[in-house]
Order: structure tokens, then sequence, then C-alpha cells
């Protein structure tokens, strides 16, 4: 085969992990069921599916719960996924600090570590730190090897490379290829996602309604701001892995200049970053903002709204190119609640075309859970689910 081509062909073996595949899939989305249920989910005939599970049970991945009442009162035997039968560990960075976190395949929190980092210890200090706590998560894991890495970094990052091309406010990181790093230190596979992109398919993956088609723009706004683009329940990338890098669109021209060398930047109004630093020396965190917020102080009420309004520009933007059903606004800036979506569902309603407008739902991410944290286990996951037989089979069979 010529190098660059990609096979057309099918061979039998291909076929059979398509179906590992498939049931896995499913299975993640229930609890527990039963073979019946998988036989209609999938469309394949009953006999493939006992083949398949009976194959996934004998590598430890699938279990039997006991007996299940089915439709119309019929009882058969209940399985589940074994979560437990292997472990992926989950790392977020961020301008501020690394967190990592150890899941299983159903995406369960096992272990967690969180630490701060500063600019003025620079990046490889940082990755050192980095590859210390990973280190504690795996040799502190008791059930069910680790097997795979996944990491959400800030952008734009180049992500066919494996190194992010510029955190600004924290210089250095464009020098280290992350993924390179991680899988000499750890010997294992490493994925790396724009920390949009992760937070998009874990709201996908656990948000709620779950849907199967459509398209979602999940905007992670935070330290910096980022979109994450589904179509379909597949991220869109772009050909170097950095499409939806709405935080250096330009929305003034004439704007202050950023560090990518562009003016007026999105995430140089309406990043968390952004906000603190013109609240000045009274607010030294976010939390601090969103109780002098909630207390109703006008400058502070005013400095989210006016981020907020900003914030909606860019999503006007995105809804015209990309015509979402769904978007949902995440990460820091999404816990000042009301008066965020309040201000963007007025802006969006004054700038987007009403037939379009109305047939697309605006929404915050709810929940104390990191949606990016999870989603950069979830970028593991999927690989795994992707390609069962290298991941899950036990040595020796």
């Amino acid at each position: 085969m010529l190098a660059g081509k990609r096979k057309k062909g099918t061979n039998l073996e291909d076929v059979q992990e398509m179906n590992r595949s498939l049931v896995i899939r499913l299975m993640r989305k229930r609890s527990v069921c039963s073979r019946a249920e998988l036989t209609q989910a999938s469309g394949l005939n009953q006999s493939t599916i006992t083949n398949i599970v009976n194959e996934l049970i004998s590598w430890g991945v699938i279990v039997e719960t006991g007996v299940i009442e089915g439709k119309k009162g019929r009882r058969s035997i209940g399985i589940k996924l074994n979560g437990d039968s292997v472990k992926v560990i989950g790392i977020r960075l961020t301008r501020k600090s690394i967190s990592v976190t150890l899941y299983d395949l159903e995406g369960t929190e096992h272990n967690k570590k969180k630490i701060p980092i500063n600019t003025g210890d620079g990046s490889d200090i940082a990755l050192n730190k980095m590859k210390y706590l990973v280190a504690e998560l795996i040799n502190g894991n008791p059930t069910g090897s680790v097997v795979a890495i996944g990491l959400a970094a800030p952008g734009p990052l180049f992500r066919n490379e494996g190194r992010i091309a510029l955190m600004t406010f924290f210089p250095g990181w464009d020098k280290i290829n992350i993924q390179e790093e991680l899988m000499q230190e750890f010997g294992l596979p490493v994925y790396i996602e724009h920390d949009a992109n992760a937070g998009a398919l874990a709201h996908w993956w656990f948000g709620q309604p779950h849907l199967d088609h459509g398209v979602m723009i999940y905007v992670a706004a935070g330290q910096g701001v980022g979109a994450g683009i589904v179509v379909d329940g597949t991220i869109f990338r772009g050909s170097l892995g950095m499409a939806g890098e709405i935080g250096h669109m330009s929305i003034d021209y004439n704007g202050p200049l950023c560090e990518c060398g562009h003016r007026g930047c999105l995430e140089l109004y309406c990043s968390t970053s952004t906000l603190l630093n013109g609240l000045g020396k009274e607010h030294t965190s976010l939390q601090s903002v969103w109780k002098s917020m909630e207390e109703g102080d006008p400058a502070t009420v005013e400095a989210v709204r006016q981020a907020a309004w900003f914030l909606g520009f860019g999503i006007v933007n995105l809804i015209n190119t990309f015509n979402p059903s769904r978007i949902v606004i995440g990460d820091e800036l999404s816990s000042a609640g009301t008066l965020l979506k309040d201000t963007v569902s007025e802006l969006i309603e004054r700038q987007v075309l009403p037939d379009i407008s109305k047939k697309m739902t605006l929404e915050l991410a709810e929940g104390e859970q990191d949606l990016i944290l999870l989603g950069s286990a979830i970028l593991a996951i999927d690989h795994i689910l992707e390609h069962p037989s290298k991941f899950l089979l036990p040595a020796g069979m």
C-alpha cells in the first residue's frame, strides 16, 4: 500500500472490531441491559451479539448482574460494563492550575489531584509537576491497569502535532511537545485536545437531553475563550486541529493588541482573566466576584454584564457560521449564571434572524463537575472504545 494512502476495503477482523466497539458504546449508555436489548439497538443478529458478549465477558470487560425484568414481564440475565477493568488518566492544563484525575471506563472519577501553577515558575517546571501528579495516580491505582492518558489544554493548539501554539499570559508552552513528553515518561498512548473540544465531548456524552444528531457548540469561557463544535457526535477540528479558536476572533480591528499579533481578540474582552484584571485589586478571585455580584454591587454587576455582552458577540458569529441547534456556555464564566445567560440571550435576539434564533437553545453547563477535565478522560476512553481489542484484550489471550 502506498504511503499516505488509506485502505478502502474492510477485513473480517475490522468488522469484528467495529461490532465490538458498537456493543460497548451501546452498553456505555445503559447502566444494565440484556442481550436482547443490544440485539434490537445494534441491528446485529442474536448470535453475533451472543458471541461478542461472551467474548467481552471472558476479557473481563462485561459482567453479568443477575436476572432483570424485560418488556412484557420477560426475565433475562442483565449485563453491564465492568468499569474497573481498565482506567485512564485525564489531565486539564490551565494558565493557573493542573488537574489530574483517574477515571474508569464509564467516566466515573476515582481519584483527583490539583495544584496551582504560575507564570514565574515557567512551563518546564509546570510540566514536571504534571508528570509527578500522573505518576502518583498511576502508582496509587488499586484496580484495573491504566492504559491511556487524555489531556485538555488551552489553545491555539496544534492537536495533530501534540503541542500548544500559544498560551496567552503563560509563555513557553509552545516550545514543549506535551504529548511526546508524557508518552516517553509513561509509555502509554497520550491523546491531546483543545479544552473547549474536551468540554464539548463531555457535554455530548453526559449532557441532557442526549442527542445522536445535530450541531452543538460548547463555549468554554474561562481564562481564555474557545468553542468546541460537535457535529452528529463528532468533534469538528479543522485541518490542523485548531477549529473553534474563537478567543482570537477579532471583534474590533482597532482594539488592543493580543499576544497572537491580532487586534481586538474576543478573549481580551470577556475572559475571566480580563474580568479580574478590570476589577482591580479588590477582587483577587472569581469567588469574590460572584459573591459581590450576588450582593448587587453595581460595579461588579456591570463588569460581568459587559463581559457577557462581548461574549454574546462571539456567539452571534458562531450562530451565523455553524447554525447550531444548541449552544452551551461552560467553564468559569458560566458561574455568572442568570446575568450571563440573559445578557447573551438578549444580544442573540437582537443580532440573529428570528427564524434562526427561535430554532436553537442557549444553556449554561450545570453541575460542579469540571466538564473539560472529564472530557480529557473521555478523549482517551473514546479511543479505547474505537479499538477495544487493542486496549481491553488481556495479555496472553
